[in-house]
């Protein structure tokens, strides 16, 4: 385009109905932007006009301060094909994840994977933030995840990553309903972002392309669909989905996608009774370790408390032996005490009997002394007294 064809698009001035297909909103919507202040324009005898300059500058302001990119040099959402954004790498047909959080996790991690994204921590704390605002998920099992501010820099380039959830999640849609479809916007600019978010949103209102892409049997018919979809949102064709998507229609017949999804949903609980029986027999197996343990400590309690009643009893035996001994030698020390005391009482009495027999000899010779002095006395006084001399 040349720079006088530039000056004249933007110079351009556009009514409600011309406004809401440029930025590929509702016209209910642009006009409460426009009366509530938020998006530029004048009312001119009751009717809005918007100068698409304005509206430009308005989207640059949305980028805060695009970045370092000219405002006329960013791509327009309206122009940008889809197949540019999502290649089919870009495409997950089956989540592994079962909560919400679970799908933002593994969506980011499919755009980080293919380096889309240069910081992974703050893409998924802002959609996070983004959802605790308000759920992204729309009646009719859709969601359409974004950040409230794109921050050009920590994406790499635009994308939009495509999930399926075969049960659905919980994703605290208005209807109450699970969610089973879901696109991840990293669309780096906010005039990418208002655009293509508008086309997705038209796509998806036909409850029979969503019923399509919940049964398409691969990621590339998938993708196929959506692309199509899109191509008649940007060129704002008639959506046909009774007639016009014999080529996109499952390859199976009736019967046949219902075996494949009763065989993708018996393997799918296949693996959770797989799971369930690694659960058991991890809980069994750490169980048995508790028993074995519990085991081992009650023996070695056991073993310990046996020891130690045999060390006890050892121990009275051993004091009992002492105080029998001890009792033993207090009665051979009394007996001894006792035959001294009888051999002492035995020597007095001999001794007192010694005496009595030397005492009665005495006196039995001094009574015949007695006896024998009257008869001889004067001899016998002589015979002394000689003796004396």
């Amino acid at each position: 385009m040349s720079r006088r064809a530039k000056d004249e698009a933007a110079n351009k001035t556009m009514t409600l109905a011309e406004c809401a297909g440029y930025l590929h909103l509702s016209e209910n919507t642009v006009l409460k932007l426009a009366q509530g202040s938020k998006l530029p324009g004048v009312l001119v005898r009751r009717k809005w006009r918007f100068e698409r300059q304005q509206i430009d500058e308005w989207l640059e302001q949305q980028l805060g301060g695009g970045d370092g990119v000219e405002i006329e040099d960013l791509p327009d959402g309206m122009q940008v094909p889809l197949e540019d954004l999502m290649p089919i790498e870009a495409v997950i047909d089956d989540l592994k994840a079962t909560t919400a959080l679970g799908v933002v996790e593994e969506l980011a991690a499919r755009a980080y994977s293919n380096n889309w994204l240069y910081d992974k921590p703050w893409f998924v704390g802002a959609l996070v933030e983004r959802e605790a605002l308000a759920s992204t998920a729309l009646e009719g099992g859709t969601a359409m995840l974004h950040t409230r501010a794109p921050e050009a820099g920590r994406i790499a380039r635009p994308f939009i990553i495509f999930g399926r959830s075969y049960n659905g999640i919980d994703f605290g849609a208005a209807d109450g309903k699970p969610t089973f479809l879901f696109f991840l916007l990293g669309l780096k600019y906010d005039k990418m972002h208002l655009p293509i978010l508008g086309r997705l949103a038209r796509a998806m209102r036909s409850q029979t392309t969503a019923a399509k892409l919940r049964s398409l049997p691969s990621s590339t018919k998938i993708r196929a669909l959506l692309l199509k979809k899109d191509a008649e949102a940007r060129s704002d064709e008639p959506s046909d989905d009774d007639d016009g998507d014999d080529e996109l229609k499952p390859t199976l017949d009736r019967k046949q996608r219902l075996r494949a999804i009763m065989r993708v949903d018996a393997q799918r609980k296949h693996r959770a009774r797989q799971v369930e029986e690694a659960k058991k027999k991890a809980e069994k197996k750490a169980e048995k370790k508790a028993t074995a343990s519990k085991k081992k400590a009650a023996k070695k309690a056991a073993t310990s408390k046996k020891a130690a009643a045999k060390k006890t009893e050892k121990k009275a035996a051993a004091t009992k032996k002492t105080e029998k001994k001890a009792t033993a030698t207090k009665k051979a020390a009394a007996k001894k005490t006792e035959k001294k005391a009888t051999a002492t009482k035995k020597t007095e009495k001999k001794a007192t009997a010694t005496k009595k027999a030397a005492a009665k000899k005495t006196e039995k010779k001094a009574t015949a002394a007695k006896k024998a002095k009257p008869a001889g006395t004067g001899q016998a006084d002589g015979a002394a007294d000689g003796a004396k001399r």
